[in-house]
């Protein structure tokens, strides 16, 4: 049984919606798997940020535009849905706006087979409230709550719904290990895919944590539980913790997560990007950078002498496995063809560097593998035992930013020769086996359907 003490942690609403209601969110861009309501400041606060919804669907005669009214009246079952509120907003002097995301089926049908007769005698006056209520929008009392999500998640037929939930309580907003890192990685995927709020098309996950199980899905798209390679690769795939398929035009991008040590215990993350089109290979490997101690300094002015703190440094370790790293890094850049066509730079290696515990969503610095290398061997920003130190003010803007590199990889004047998925494998399976989690995506062209 999965384990939901994170998610009953973050509470639990209702949203009570009639038939037409639903009908009419289906009929939306976003087919009701996304969408937000208006309400009083009052009965917004009933739910919280970044928390499971339940949402009530009544059933009913289903509205029709028959005109002469000798139609047979279609009637809907009531059925229930789980859902994410991403956020709560002001948006009048009175009013604030709820943002619900990421809406998925759930069994039983309504509440109050969901309730039963199970519900303990020390929940049933809750429980009777709650049913007898006509709210639209509450929330549902701390005990009971944690009972109906356990309640939810009893049921197998509930186990992507919940599983997918979890992915978004687990959400990182701050670089502590390669949760966040290997979120990062996936949406800078979808960028140099030009798809960056792409629906999946197609997502398999597995019982591990992975970026992957919060992507936005297309409409009625079936959520597998065995993540595998793709057939005839040599790597094993116990690795992998999810697949994900996007298309854009006629053009398909398949992104998988691996790793062979949990998540939450890794503190480092590769992105390779293969594009087939283009036979050109990118790889991103990301490093947290560390916090220096700020240096404090006294400043003699005409109004008494003030304590300044110098600017804020971070150092990147440079030990041996890193230069063990870049070693490979560089053998591999001489395993690649010939050139096919125009690279500014034909080396595939990249580095992310991050802020530890800052913001996700940061640009962070991008440093090409020559452009590393000419730093270490400047010996200009030595860092402490012989790491790297990264000062913003010395580096003077000298390194590239996310939309740049991005722009950069789509056009395809970065990245290898000639590379093929013979060379993607062999990336992901050093990443692996140097305790890294591994983000592969493959962009490739789809065949001409005439």
């Amino acid at each position: 049984m999965l384990n939901i003490d994170s998610l009953k942690q973050r509470g639990l609403s209702i949203l009570r919606l009639s038939v037409g209601d639903w009908l009419e969110l289906q009929e939306t861009r976003a087919l009701g798997h996304r969408f937000t309501s208006v309400f009083p400041h009052r009965v917004a606060r009933a739910g919280k940020t970044r928390a499971p919804v339940l949402m009530v669907i009544s059933g009913g005669p289903i509205p029709d535009d028959d005109i002469f009214g000798d139609a047979p009246e279609a009637h809907a079952a009531p059925h229930m849905k789980l859902g994410w509120v991403r956020s709560i907003q002001a948006v009048a002097t009175r009013d604030s706006r709820v943002a619900f995301d990421h809406v998925q089926s759930v069994v039983p049908q309504d509440l109050s087979h969901l309730i039963g007769d199970a519900i303990p005698t020390r929940l049933r006056s809750s429980a009777d409230r709650l049913l007898a209520s006509g709210l639209e929008f509450e929330e549902v009392s701390p005990k009971l709550a944690e009972w109906l999500l356990e309640r939810l998640a009893a049921e197998p037929d509930n186990l992507t719904a919940f599983r997918r939930v979890l992915g978004l309580v687990r959400r990182p907003t701050r670089y502590r290990n390669a949760i966040a890192l290997q979120e990062d990685a996936f949406f800078l995927a979808l960028k140099a895919f030009g798809a960056p709020n792409a629906a999946a098309s197609s997502l398999a996950i597995g019982e591990r944590v992975t970026a992957l199980a919060g992507a936005r899905l297309q409409e009625d798209v079936v959520i597998e539980h065995d993540a595998r390679w793709i057939p005839d690769w040599t790597l094993d795939s116990s690795d992998v913790t999810g697949r994900a398929v996007f298309t854009q035009g006629r053009e398909e991008l398949q992104v998988f997560t691996a790793n062979k040590q949990p998540l939450e215990q890794l503190f480092g993350v590769d992105l390779i990007y293969l594009n087939e089109t283009r036979r050109s290979i990118v790889m991103v490997q990301y490093k947290m950078m560390e916090p220096l101690e700020r240096s404090v300094r006294d400043v003699e002015t005409g109004l008494g002498i003030f304590r300044e703190k110098d600017e804020q440094e971070w150092a990147v370790p440079i030990d041996k496995q890193f230069r063990d790293e870049m070693a490979r890094m560089a053998r591999f850049d001489q395993t690649l063809g010939e050139p096919d066509s125009y690279r500014m730079t034909p080396s595939p290696f990249f580095f992310k560097l991050v802020r530890r515990y800052g913001e996700t969503g940061g640009a962070g610095i991008l440093l090409s593998l020559g452009h590393l290398k000419q730093m270490l061997a400047e010996g200009r920003l030595d860092g402490p035992r012989g790491g790297l130190r990264i000062a913003y003010s010395e580096l003077k803007g000298h390194y590239l930013r996310g939309e740049t590199f991005v722009d950069l990889v789509r056009s395809g004047y970065v990245g290898s020769h000639s590379a093929t998925t013979d060379h993607l494998q062999a990336l992901i399976d050093v990443t692996l086996s140097e305790g890294r989690a591994a983000v592969a995506a493959i962009q490739r062209a789809l065949p001409d359907p005439r």
